[in-house]
C-alpha cells in the first residue's frame, strides 16, 4: 500500500501549488498580455529545458541512493559528488543564458518593443539555473529514500511560491515582464533555503566534495538520462519555441496556454512514476515489480481517465474561465487534441520507469534519439503549413507512437 501512499502524497505535493498557480497565471494572462504572456511560459519552459544540465545526476542520484539506502557514509559521498557536479555545469548554463539572451530574443521572434525587457528577463532568469539544479540532486536523496511526505512539505511551500510570487512581483511592478521573472529567480532561492532547512544536518555534514569512483557510477548511469534530458525536453517543449519562431511571440500564447495546461495535468503520471520508480529499483524478484506495475496501472486508469474526459468536454469553458474570453475558440481545440496525446504519454511513465529502473537508460535514450529528428520535422512542416493546430497534431501524434514503442520494449527487457 505504501505506493499508493507514497504516490497519494506526489500528487498533493503537486497539487497544492497548482491551485496557487491556476489563478496566478490567470492574473499574468490578463495583465501582461497575450506576447508577454507567451514569452513567459517560454521563460518556465527555459528553467526546465535548464535540466540538461544535470547530466542524468538526479535519476542517477535516486536510483543509487535507493539501493545504497543502508550506508549512511556512501549516500553522502553520492550526494556531495553529485552536488559538486551539477554546480559546475549549472554555472556554465547560467553564463550562457546571460551572454546569449539578446540572440535567444531574437530567435523567438519577439516584437521590437519588447525586445530589451525579454533580453533582460532572460539574464535574470539565468541566475536560477545552478540553484535549481542543486535543489534537485538534495530532493533526489529523499526520493531514493522514499521520504515522500518530506519531499512534499517542501513542494507544497517552494512550488506554491514559484507559482505565486511573479504574480505578487507583478502587483508590484505594474505590468512588468521582468518583475515577473524576478518572482521566479526569488522563488527558486526561497525552495532552495527551505530544503536547507528541512534537510540541513544531512547537506552540512554531505558537503560538496568530489569523489572519482562515485561519479564514475553516477556518469555510467546518467550520462544516457544526459541525452534523455537533452533530448526529451526538445521535444515537450521545443513545439512553443518553434511556434514563436514561425508564427511570432503574439501567437505562441493561444497554444502554450493549452499546453501548459495540460503540463499540469502531467503531475499526476510523474507522481505516481516518481514513486514506483525507487521500488522498482530495489524489487528483491519479479513478482515483486509485477504487483507494483498492476497496481501503478489501475491507480492511473483511475485518475486520468475521468479527468481527461471532463477537461476535453469543457475544454473552452475552462480556458475562459482560467485566462479570459481571449483563448475561447482555437486554444480549447488545442487543448482537446494535446488531451489525447497526455493520455498516451500517462500510460507510457511505466514502461520508461520500469526500463530505467532496470538500468537500461541506454533504452531510453536510444528511442529518443531515434525520434528526436523525425518529430521535429514533422513539427516544422505541421506548423508552418498548420499554424497552432499543426503543432499540436505533431505533437500528440509523437506521445501516441512513443507509447507504445515503450510498452513494446519494457515487454522485452522482462522476458530477458
Amino acid at each position: 500500500m505504501s505506493l499508493i501512499k507514497n504516490s497519494f502524497l506526489n500528487i498533493v505535493g503537486y497539487v497544492v501549488p497548482t491551485l496557487v498557480a491556476i489563478p496566478a497565471l490567470g492574473y499574468l494572462a490578463r495583465s501582461l498580455g497575450a506576447e508577454r504572456f507567451g514569452i513567459f511560459t517560454l521563460a518556465m519552459a527555459l528553467v526546465g529545458y535548464a535540466g540538461i544540465f544535470d547530466a542524468g545526476m538526479t535519476r542517477a542520484v535516486i536510483r543509487e541512493i535507493a539501493i545504497y539506502r543502508n550506508d549512511f557514509l556512501e549516500k553522502k559521498r553520492i550526494a556531495s559528488t553529485a552536488v559538486f557536479f551539477v554546480l559546475c555545469l549549472g554555472i556554465v548554463g547560467t553564463a550562457l543564458m546571460f551572454f546569449l539572451s539578446f540572440k535567444i530574443s531574437n530567435i523567438l521572434n519577439v516584437s521590437k518593443i519588447y525586445e530589451q525587457e525579454v533580453a533582460v528577463s532572460l539574464k535574470i532568469l539565468s541566475f536560477s539555473i545552478p540553484i535549481f539544479l542543486v535543489n534537485q540532486i538534495w530532493l533526489a536523496v529523499l526520493e531514493g529514500e522514499e521520504k515522500f511526505f518530506n519531499v512534499n512539505v517542501q513542494k507544497w511551500i517552494s512550488s506554491s511560491l514559484l507559482a505565486g510570487l511573479p504574480a505578487l512581483m507583478l502587483i508590484m511592478y505594474k505590468t512588468s515582464l521582468v518583475g515577473a521573472i524576478t518572482g521566479l529567480l526569488i522563488g527558486r532561492i526561497l525552495a532552495l533555503l527551505v530544503n536547507i532547512i528541512f534537510s540541513y544536518k544531512f547537506i552540512f555534514s554531505s558537503g560538496i566534495r568530489f569523489h572519482r569512483y562515485i561519479f564514475a557510477r553516477l556518469i555510467r548511469y546518467g550520462g544516457w538520462i544526459t541525452i534523455s534530458n537533452i533530448i526529451s525536453p526538445v521535444m515537450s517543449y521545443f513545439d512553443r519555441f518553434i511556434v514563436s519562431y514561425l508564427s511570432g511571440a503574439h501567437v505562441v500564447a493561444f497554444y502554450s496556454a493549452p499546453a501548459e495546461a495540460v503540463s499540469r495535468l502531467s503531475i499526476i503520471p510523474a507522481a505516481l512514476s516518481r514513486a514506483v520508480f525507487p521500488k522498482l529499483s530495489s524489487a528483491k524478484n519479479d513478482n515483486e515489480k509485477k504487483v507494483n506495475l498492476k497496481l501503478s496501472y489501475i491507480l492511473l486508469s483511475a485518475v486520468c481517465g475521468p479527468i481527461v474526459l471532463i477537461c476535453f468536454l469543457f475544454s473552452e469553458h475552462i480556458l475562459a474561465l482560467w485566462l479570459g474570453e481571449n483563448f475561447k475558440g482555437l486554444p480549447s481545440l488545442i487543448l482537446r487534441i494535446l488531451l489525447i496525446g497526455f493520455l498516451f504519454n500517462c500510460f507510457a511513465q511505466i514502461p520508461f520507469t520500469l526500463i530505467q529502473a532496470a538500468g537500461k537508460s541506454k533504452v531510453t535514450a536510444s528511442l529518443h534519439m531515434s525520434e528526436l529528428f523525425p518529430y521535429l520535422i514533422l513539427l516544422f512542416v505541421f506548423v508552418k503549413y498548420y499554424g497552432i493546430i499543426g503543432a499540436a497534431i505533431a505533437w500528440t501524434s509523437r506521445m501516441i507512437v512513443d507509447s507504445l514503442i515503450l510498452f513494446y520494449l519494457s515487454q522485452k527487457i522482462r522476458s530477458i
